[in-house]
């Protein structure tokens, strides 16, 4: 029986278990690629053994946080209802559970894709608050700090923006803010902090994290133009988790890809307005996730990241084709735009 009657285009995407040869001792495809569309030509081209090894794909299932996540935008909401309307709140219906939560993200690399997967609009203030408290503690934990500190960096950034719930109105009009609504939108930061500190459950840090979180280190920003010396490096770590959620995931604007949030992070650090100290071993993580992986260029051309760079991990060393290396440091004008797909490897 022909091989081939087992070859079908159901199995791209499929790992191949063993190196294919022509009748003439020829290498057609290595072990361990992940077969295409023209691999599945190829086969049918040739005649092979009575089968083919193929790993099938596994159905990727869905990350193990997404449930807890989805339940605790419901916890979330409730409570910041209950603190706006100086109701008593109960702590703990909501910090053990988040707790939990952020312990198992910082285990899960699958929690990027969970956080940036857009949800309703209405929820979206809920959202960005869990997802700028995952990712402050994911910061915390890049940069060594104890799981204690972690989970309090989680907490600052889950209340940082909770006095935006009095401007939500406004925020989420399709219209483009007026200057004075603008301006009347920056008093979230104080509503936040006098609403937090009312809470006695909370750490200090809770509530000077919603007052000073816009604020930079060159002190351009708000409510009160402090500089690097005069914002506790926890507040830094917060605003950098809340600048990037707030370009990848914002229902309001539009979505940034990756790689775009990645150089307006970077942008930010070299105009001495976000702490380069956090972003760039935040950016280095992020780069990490994408080794090996194809991608595009803004010459859109096709190339696979192969090293990143300690100090500049927005710019790493690609390969295009099987031997031209790009050092992009040295080729400013190119950047990444995109990521393609996982490139296969073969062992």
């Amino acid at each position: 029986m022909n091989g081939n009657e087992f070859i079908s285009f159901d199995l791209v995407g499929s790992e191949l278990q063993e190196d294919i040869y022509s009748e003439q001792g020829i290498l057609l495809l290595k072990k361990g690629i992940t077969l295409n569309e023209n691999h599945i030509l190829l086969l049918h081209k040739y005649k092979f053994g009575e089968k083919i090894l193929i790993k099938q794909e596994k159905k990727k299932e869905e990350p193990v946080t997404a449930e807890q996540y989805r339940d605790m935008i419901t916890i979330i909401k409730e409570t910041f209802q209950q603190i706006i309307a100086k109701e008593k709140v109960n702590f703990d219906n909501i910090l053990p559970p988040f707790y939990q939560l952020v312990t198992t993200a910082l285990q899960d690399l699958e929690i990027m894709k969970v956080i940036q997967q857009t949800g309703p609009k209405e929820n979206y203030l809920y959202q960005h608050s869990l997802n700028v408290g995952i990712l402050s503690a994911m910061i915390g934990k890049i940069l060594g700090y104890a799981k204690k500190d972690c989970l309090l960096l989680a907490e600052m950034g889950l209340f940082h923006d909770l006095g935006m719930i009095h401007y939500k109105d406004i925020v989420e009009k399709n219209e483009k803010l007026t200057e004075q609504e603008y301006e009347s939108v920056k008093d979230h930061t104080k509503l936040g902090y006098l609403l937090l500190r009312s809470q006695n459950e909370l750490d200090n840090l809770v509530a000077e994290a919603a007052l000073l979180h816009h604020e930079r280190i060159n002190g351009a920003g708000y409510p009160r133009g402090k500089q690097l010396n005069e914002v506790s490096l926890y507040i830094q770590i917060i605003s950098v988790a809340d600048c990037f959620n707030a370009m990848s995931n914002n229902p309001y604007k539009n979505q940034m890809e990756d790689f775009e949030c990645m150089y307006e992070l970077i942008n930010e650090a070299e105009g001495n307005s976000l702490n380069p100290a956090v972003v760039i071993p935040f950016i280095r993580f992020l780069m990490r996730q994408q080794l090996h992986k194809q991608v595009t260029l803004s010459d859109s051309s096709l190339a696979t990241i192969v090293f990143i760079h300690e100090n500049e991990p927005h710019q790493p060393l690609v390969q295009i084709g099987d031997e031209d290396y790009i050092d992009l440091r040295k080729q400013s004008t190119l950047k990444i735009v995109k990521i393609e797909e996982e490139v296969a490897t073969t062992t």
